[in-house]
């Protein structure tokens, strides 16, 4: 095998939005869609099969959606100097 998908979490706005405001109940988004972007996103499948690499590399993913939140969160404080 020469080649594997590897894939770890997947979610769209309305997701991430929810993860954002468990730590900040009252944070607003506003976003707009580029079409051309989504155009390449709609062609993208819905879940990809990583079994090959779980089973042949024993991979798992160690980041999950909240923990990005958290490291993006922490991240963004020390690039705005938010205390």
């Amino acid at each position: 095998r020469n080649g594997f998908n590897v894939a770890s979490m997947s979610f769209d706005p309305e997701i991430i939005l929810a993860s954002i405001r468990q730590y900040y109940p009252d944070f607003k988004m506003r976003y707009e869609i580029d079409p051309v972007r989504q155009s390449i996103a709609d062609s993208w499948p819905d879940k990809l099969d990583d079994s090959c690499a779980r089973e042949e590399w024993d991979w798992n993913p160690s980041y999950d959606l909240d923990s990005m939140t958290q490291d993006m969160i922490k991240c963004l404080k020390l690039k705005f100097d938010i205390k």
